[in-house]
């Protein structure tokens, strides 16, 4: 059980980097300051993209708990 647990966390945390370096950083001119006022809406691929890292994130730290409890 633990192995297995193991193996899905390695699994999780490989797809987990992947999706990270996949987004786009949308760094331009007018995005790089933290003080701007315009506003960008994911659409699109990038936007499933997004929600399904933040399941992947979710997933994660439950596999972490899991494996920590046993």
């Amino acid at each position: 059980m633990k192995t297995t647990l193991t193996v899905i966390q390695i699994f999780l945390a490989i797809t987990l980097s992947v999706l990270i370096f996949l987004q786009s950083n949308g760094e331009t001119e007018s995005n790089s300051n933290l003080l701007s006022t315009t506003k960008t809406e994911k659409r699109g691929w990038e936007k499933i993209m997004f929600n399904f890292t933040i399941f992947i994130i979710i997933v994660f730290v439950i596999s972490s708990i899991i494996q920590t409890t046993l």
